[in-house]
Parts: structure tokens; sequence; C-alpha cells
């Protein structure tokens, strides 16, 4: 499949590096010279200096065999217009990244299905759902729905005194109703068997139920609770549309923003949360405010110093569960290595929605900032060799483990190797992504 992306920043370079793992053929567009030049000594692939909008550029990255265009640079409106000249190109699939407020209301909808945006993404409102879900279940570093939320992938440390350090998977499986992806251990991600054995420190993925997650995190030995009351450091698009869903949920709120006005907009939008005009890394600011008897603290400016800064002095003071949003995965040691709980970034969620798109079938996507291991829901296709299967008989693809099936009007299940198979039914798949591309066509007709 060939694809274009088109601009090289946070998302699009993120999304090239998943897409060059699957072996896709890949284009990139970047405006900037030394960014276009980094990505392709990174990627190895081909990198285009020039402009989305421009059509000889867009001839040159060979558009009229493009299946799918993401238009992901930080412009709505070169966004907008390379979507539309995509369409006059025939491409079948454009994704669009929009950040501006009037493009969310009824006229900007309207815009958007007339330049032809399939897809519209929108890192700042991706990147406060994730958020949520780590507010939602403290404890876990990782939050990703599967099966429309019945189903749930959580990422964990397994402490030293959890009741599944020193078992197999086989046995974890034969005792609870879960399923464990993904380990990693240092740099090494693994795609574990049954009889893989858990160790403390690993970081786990595992699938379980939602409605079990928090029986399934004491069982790595780390206490979740629901929030409820919080700090949010920043009152950008981010910060503020997580304070605004924790207000409605009753959540006790206190928002620091340092803009003047910014902070009076805000103090003025909401009837509950408390805005208090202020710098994230004034230490004097977070302990009279009391960032240290929080239940969470998210810190969600721009500035990534600040945001890991303030976060490491809430955490020394007593906070129980810190959230930090990166822009620069570089930060990424230093955030380990001071024990801040949870890290995100605007580039995981907005590429999972361009790789549902890009993958068709694929109702759920899951990436992560760390390791190469990916999570797919994917349909088992009329033909297949896993229609009418059991999953022991199945001769996977290398790197490949079936965690779970849905079907329409049953709970979804946790597989074992008895689990039965047929044509119609969603399995979420864990894998690599260079595997998951071979999976998706073993699954298809």
């Amino acid at each position: 499949m060939h694809v274009v992306i088109i601009g090289a920043g946070e998302v699009g370079g993120y999304l090239a590096e998943r897409l060059a793992a699957e072996g896709q053929d890949i284009v990139v567009i970047e405006t900037d010279a030394a960014r276009a030049a980094q990505v392709s000594a990174e990627l190895d692939i081909q990198v285009l200096v020039g402009s989305g909008t421009s059509p000889s550029i867009l001839q040159e990255a060979g558009i009229d065999r493009a299946s799918l265009v993401a238009a992901v640079t930080q412009n709505d409106e070169v966004n907008l217009v390379a979507s539309m000249l995509a369409k006059q190109h025939g491409v079948d699939t454009t994704v669009v990244r929009v950040e501006s407020d009037e493009l969310r209301g009824d006229d900007g909808t309207k815009l958007l299905r007339r330049v032809g945006a399939d897809v519209v993404i929108d890192p700042d409102a991706e990147t406060a759902d994730e958020i949520l879900e780590l507010v939602h279940s403290t404890g876990a570093d990782e939050v990703y729905p599967m099966a429309n939320g019945e189903l749930v992938v959580l990422g964990a440390f397994v402490s030293e005194h959890a009741p599944v350090a020193g078992k197999t998977l086989g046995q974890i499986g034969a005792e609870h109703d879960v399923l464990v992806g993904a380990i990693s251990r240092g740099s090494e991600t693994i795609i574990p068997g049954g009889d893989q054995v858990l160790r403390s420190g690993d970081h786990v993925r595992v699938l379980c139920r939602a409605a079990e997650q928090t029986d399934v995190l004491k069982l790595m030995g780390v206490e979740s609770r629901r929030a409820r009351r919080a700090m949010i450091l920043g009152g950008g698009a981010v910060g503020s549309r997580v304070a605004e869903h924790l207000e409605y949920e009753g959540v006790d709120v206190v928002l620091v923003e340092r803009d003047p006005t910014r902070a009076r907009s805000l103090a003025n939008r909401f009837r509950r949360v408390t805005v208090i005009e202020g710098d994230v890394t004034d230490t004097n600011l977070l302990l009279e405010e009391g960032a240290g008897d929080r239940d969470v603290v998210v810190a969600a400016t721009g500035e990534d110093a600040s945001n890991v800064l303030a976060c490491a002095f809430a955490m020394a003071e007593g906070s129980p569960f810190t959230v930090a949003v990166l822009h620069r995965l570089a930060l990424l040691p230093l955030v380990r290595r001071l024990g801040i709980d949870a890290t995100l970034s605007p580039r995981t969620a907005s590429a999972n929605a361009v790789l549902r798109s890009l993958r068709g079938g694929v109702t759920a996507v899951a990436t992560f900032l760390e390791g190469d291991a990916e999570v797919d829901e994917v349909e088992i296709a009329f033909g297949s060799p896993a229609d009418g299967s059991l999953v022991s008989e199945l001769h996977l693809p290398k790197d490949i483990l079936i965690g779970a099936v849905i079907r329409p009007g049953r709970p979804a299940e946790i597989v074992r190797g008895g689990t039965a198979l047929q044509a119609e039914d969603h399995i979420v798949v864990f894998g690599r992504p260079s595997s998951l591309a071979e999976a998706r066509s073993f699954f298809g007709s």
C-alpha cells in the first residue's frame, strides 16, 4: 500500500516510523529541510522537502497511486487543502489533523465534508481522552479500551511482592481471566508464550475485562483507586478538556494556568473548577494549592521540562499518581528515573486513529511510546485459516498472540487454546508491527 504523509512533526514522524516497521510504501512531505533529512536518515524512507499543497510535490510523492494521504501538519489550512487535492487525484482515504475550535462546529463539519476529509483527528482531544482513562484507573501507566470499552489493555510494572511474580503465564491464565500479551524487560519486548515466567520489574501489557481492571492491577502489585481530587497543570486545549470532564464527573479539580487572560477565561467557563493563575514550576504555589494531597496530578503544558519537574515535585510531596505529557521522547529515560507514574504523547493517540483508517477492518489500535508491541482488533473473514478452528490448531505468524474474541450479543471472552473461532468474530491480537501485517492477511479471506 502506498501512503503519503504530509508533515514530519511529532505525529507524522511517529506514524511514518510505525508504517515503515510494517514495510509499507511511504513517502513523507515536510517543509523543514533539516527535519526532512533527519527523518530520512532515521527511517530510510523517501522524504520530499516542500509543501503538501503543492501539486508538483504531490505528483512527485506518487499521489496518483496512494491509497491513503495523512495530512498531519500543525497548520489546519495546509491539511484541508492537501485533503482536497488528494481527493481530486482519486485517493480513497484522507486523514486530516484539525486543531482549530472553529472547525469543530457545524460549519467546520460542512467544510471538512467538502474537502473530502474521511477521518479527522485532533491530537489534543485524543491526548485528553487518554489522560482521562489513566485518571479513572490510577496505577496503570497505559490504558487502552478494546471491544467498545468492554475490554481494556493495561500497562503496568510488576512489583516485587506482586501475587503473579514468579509464576508462568500459563499458571496465571488458569487462575485468572486475564492474558499477558507483551512483556518488556529493559530494551527487549517479548510476545510471550504460556511457559514465560513473570519477574518483578517486568513491564506488562495485560488484556482483561474493563470492570475488573482494579483487581488485575492488584495482581501486578499495583494499588489503584478512582481519583476524587485532581490538580491539572496547564489550561490549554488538553488540560482544559481534562478539567471539563472531571468537573462533570464530580471530581474536585484545581487547574493552574500561567497566562492571565487564559486563566480568567477558564475561571468564567468553569463553575466548580478552582482556576489559579501561576507558573506550574513555582513550588511555593504547588505547595499552597496542595499538590501533594491530590489523588492525581496531571502536567499538560506545552513545555516538557515544566511537566516533568512539576510531576517530580508533586510526587516528592506525596501525590499518589502523576501523569506527564511529553512531546520529546528523549526525556523518557529521565521520566522513568524520577519515578513519574505515567507518560503519554499526542503522537501515539493520533497515530492510532490514522492506523485504524489505514487498516480497514481494524476497529481498535493501540501503539505505545516504548517497545515495539502493538495491539489490534480485527475481524475474521469467511474462508480464512481461523474460520472454524480452535486457537490451539492455528499456525499463527511468529510473534502473534490472540488475546480475546468478541461476538455480537455475547460477553467478550479471553481466549485459551480450546477457544473456537469463526468468521465475523472480532479478535484482539498482540504482536510486532512487522508480524501484524502478516496476521491481518492470515485472518482475512
